[in-house]
């Protein structure tokens, strides 16, 4: 006698008062806000990177004017030199003329460190290596701003920044949550039910051996 039995019960709960409608508007809110909260990050990143380039574009441009001061200088002290052998001038000439030349020369390392500390800084943030961001700042110019700003900031364009849009997807969630919260405090309705099947199979010897046994007890009764 084999018997198989396969069973299993689901439950239903109306959605009468939208307790679920608003827990799925909250999921969409907060996979909405994660998605603005990327492109919050995005937009941080853009501008690092577009600050960092227009500082290395900055120093470049410091450090090609200061040599091109120490050129100056060197001259003017050759100058003061000279004027000081002839004797026109006093020695306090050629040493200030010196001095100041020592003084613009000690400029360069420090610019260099700065130079190389924001080229490793760019590096950081586009995920390259600093010999491929020394190719791509190797020349170029400071970038100019743009001949017209445009003065205040349209409420559309509020509406589409990353972070804003962000804060009003969070308030929107926490708002949905509060609708669950309501309804969970009203009456359920649900429907429940159990499904399945069931399945026995007797053999043809075991149906005879049954049969011999039933005989048997009648055939004991008799006598």
């Amino acid at each position: 006698l084999l018997t198989n039995q396969s069973l299993f019960s689901a439950s239903w709960e109306i959605d009468f008062w939208g307790k679920f409608r608003r827990q799925i508007e909250s999921d969409k809110a907060k996979y909405l806000s994660t998605v603005a909260a990327y492109d919050d990050s995005l937009v941080t990143l853009i501008g690092d990177v577009a600050t960092t380039y227009i500082n290395i574009r900055t120093v470049q441009r410091q450090i090609a004017i200061t040599q091109q001061n120490i050129e100056l200088q060197k001259e003017s002290f050759r100058i003061a030199q000279v004027r000081y052998q002839s004797g026109e001038t006093s020695e306090l000439d050629p040493s200030q003329a010196q001095t100041q030349l020592l003084q613009t020369q000690a400029q360069i390392p420090s610019l260099e460190s700065s130079l190389r500390q924001l080229k490793n800084s760019l590096a950081v943030l586009i995920g390259q290596t600093p010999n491929t961001v020394d190719a791509i700042v190797k020349t170029g110019e400071i970038p100019e701003p743009p001949a017209k700003m445009v003065a205040g900031i349209p409420k559309d364009l509020l509406r589409r920044r990353p972070d804003v849009r962000q804060a009003g997807l969070n308030a929107a969630a926490k708002s949905a949550l509060i609708g669950v919260q309501v309804a969970n405090l009203l009456p359920a309705f649900s429907l429940s039910g159990t499904f399945g099947s069931s399945s026995s199979n007797i053999g043809a010897q075991q149906l005879i051996d049954i049969f011999n046994w039933q005989n048997a007890i009648v055939n004991a009764g008799g006598n």
